[in-house]
């Protein structure tokens, strides 16, 4: 802790008085803040942004590493490449945290209604945009406590350009990929292939059989300009994935054991919206579907199965005057979920369920020169629970300086329950149809902060959430034999602080800085606070990047202190909690300019071959080094 506390200390006092930064950077506009695009400087909200240009410098596989640079995120994965992750933001669950694909939810109902990030390449990305808080006024039941928006769409671009990589390296991993993208003055399209295969490492701590993994990901994505005031945008990425995983050990020691277990996963994102433009009124009207399928293959005779499929129509209108932006939304979604396997002592898992939701929402939007602020509130009445209310009102006050923004938001937020917590998950999990909505209210205050001519940029900032009837889906159940899931009783308490920094030394020297305190919990079966499982204290991190003349250097370090998990022994008491030490990774990757349209790429990742665990029994993959070339033309 006081390294991250030294160090932030110690670049705030690092000044150059020769060093430039785009000075336009809160000038960048977010299309997830709010229902229309907004400044990031202008937003009430907390939000971090990854360009392009970040995920090149880093050339990782995923996203997981990025994302834990973030301040507020939380990683936990469950060994190594291609196995479940799961991403917190400000200690909520991972189901409470929609990730959207250029504005196609992208949560799995198959799997929880949480997103596998997994399975998401970062090869092709353009944009990736994080918004934390109660967005649940804005984006619906999964935006409980931030949304995160993967942008592939295309910029503008009036070429033909080609692209393509190949990279190999440790655990014979081989990753390659196509893209091309066309544009004219009126249309804009983009397609990719991107492939990945690896024989991975151990994920069980005992045992030396390795996981592997395999990824093909076919992504086509672009934008139209059908007549002079409509535009025609649309979607449609497909993933197929193979992870093998291992058993559980049930008699003797409850840990992971080798298996030649795996699960073939597809993920199908589709959206289609056209938008129609006046001087001071717009339309837009967008359709979606997202379809997920997951088969497992034990050693069971059967594999089991389980389906879900979300389909989504949404119609938006905006006003905009001078100052003022109202925008009014009617969505109606529907969900459906399949699931199928073997019948045994435990009950038939075979089920076919569905719910629809209808929702109404408005926005209003203050856009002064000293002052930004919002109010939006939702509506939604489900066919399986009673009707929601969500509302969400943010501030960003600008002092006459031009250089500190004081911001705040506060709202209340609703999770509906997951069909796998109300009607169980095959013979592991038994459902409960009784389960109430998680319901949340939270608040944050925040202060932006740019110095020394804007080369240093500061943000700050406090949070709280108090969460009502907080899903526990690990309750055991003496009748079956198995865990179940229940509303807990009091209150669930979020509490924390973010501290960033980046500051652009030079135009060839940035280095940039997180830290995040976190103080997360729920009340236990005696009505006492106990921390919440894989949910860090304290972490942050600190990276540096220096651009030579035709090279570029990144180096990351990223903390993750000591948490908590819970472990279910095959005896009594069943359940029990357990410490991970905190682990400091360390990654470098460089890049070297052969020429205009050739790269050579190295990545080092856990250089120091740092042994750690983020969930209870699952070992990730020590050192590795991979080497590859990016061409395009």
């Amino acid at each position: 802790m006081k390294f991250f506390l030294i160090t932030l200390a110690g670049l705030c006092l690092a000044a150059n008085a020769d060093a430039h930064v785009d000075k336009d950077a809160l000038e960048t506009i977010t299309v997830t803040a709010s229902r229309t695009p907004l400044k990031v400087g202008d937003a009430g909200s907390s939000i971090s942004i990854i360009s392009k240009e970040q995920i090149q410098r880093r050339n990782s596989a995923n996203l997981t590493d990025l994302l834990r640079e973030i301040p507020g995120i939380s990683v936990s994965q469950q060994g190594a490449l291609g196995a479940i992750t799961q991403v917190r933001v400000r200690g909520a669950e991972a189901n409470q945290v929609l990730v959207l694909i250029d504005g196609v939810e992208a949560n799995d109902l198959s799997q929880g209604s949480e997103f596998n990030f997994s399975h998401l390449m970062a090869s092709q990305i353009e944009r990736i945009e994080i918004v934390r808080g109660p967005q649940s006024a804005i984006w619906g039941s999964d935006a409980l406590s931030a949304v995160i928006n993967i942008i592939t769409r295309p910029g503008n671009l009036i070429d033909t350009q080609f692209s393509g990589y190949a990279e190999g390296g440790s655990f014979n991993t081989v990753r390659t990929g196509f893209g091309i993208q066309h544009g004219t003055a009126r249309n804009q399209v983009k397609l990719s292939i991107d492939y990945l295969n690896t024989d991975g490492t151990n994920i069980s701590r005992s045992g030396n059989e390795d996981d592997g993994y395999k990824n093909t990901t076919v992504n086509l994505t672009g934008t139209s300009d059908v007549a002079d005031n409509i535009v025609l945008s649309y979607l449609l990425r497909n993933t197929q994935s193979t992870t093998d995983f291992d058993d559980i050990d049930f008699l003797n020691t409850g840990l992971p054991t080798d298996a030649k277990f795996f699960t073939e996963s597809s993920q199908t994102y589709a959206g289609l919206s056209l938008a129609y433009d006046l001087e001071k009124l717009s339309h837009t009207l967008s359709f979606s579907r997202t379809a997920t399928e997951n088969i497992t293959s034990t050693a069971s005779q059967v594999d089991d199965k389980s389906r879900g499929d979300k389909g989504q129509i949404r119609y938006q209108a905006n006003l905009v005057l001078e100052h003022h932006i109202i925008t009014g939304m009617l969505e109606y979604e529907q969900e459906d979920y399949e699931q199928r396997g073997a019948a045994s002592f435990f009950g038939d898992p075979n089920k076919n369920l569905n719910t629809d939701t209808k929702s109404i929402a408005l926005e209003y939007r203050y856009d002064g020169d000293l002052v930004d602020l919002s109010l939006s509130g939702r509506h939604d009445s489900n066919s399986e629970f009673d009707d929601a209310t969500a509302w969400r009102t943010t501030a960003a006050w600008h002092l006459t300086n031009e250089s500190t923004t004081l911001f705040a938001s506060v709202g209340e937020s609703v999770k509906n329950p997951t069909f796998t917590e109300r009607f169980g998950f095959f013979d592991t999990f038994t459902g409960n149809p009784d389960l109430r909505p998680e319901e949340s209210f939270s608040w944050e205050l925040g202060l932006r902060q740019s110095l020394m001519n804007k080369r240093m940029a500061l943000t700050a900032t406090w949070f709280r959430a108090d969460l009502d009837h907080e899903i526990n889906g690990f309750v055991f159940d003496f009748p079956s034999g198995t865990f179940t899931a229940a509303n807990a009783e009091g209150e669930s308490n979020r509490e924390g602080i973010e501290l960033g920094l980046d500051y652009n030394a030079t135009e060839r020297f940035g280095v940039a800085a997180t830290y995040t305190h976190l103080d997360a919990t729920q009340a236990d079966n005696t009505g006492n606070d106990i921390t919440e499982v894989r949910r860090p204290d304290n972490s942050g991190s600190v990276s540096a990047n220096y651009a030579f003349n035709k090279a570029n250097l990144n180096v990351a370090i990223i903390y993750t202190g000591a948490q908590e998990d819970d472990f279910f022994p095959p005896f009594p008491p069943f359940q029990e909690r357990v410490s991970l030490d905190g682990f400091t990774l360390v990654n470098i990757s460089g890049t070297y300019r052969l020429n205009d349209n050739v790269e050579l790429t190295l990545r080092l990742e856990n250089l120091t071959d740092e042994d750690y665990e983020e969930v209870f029994g699952y070992s990730p993959p020590g050192f590795s080094a991979y080497g590859g070339v990016r061409i395009t033309w």
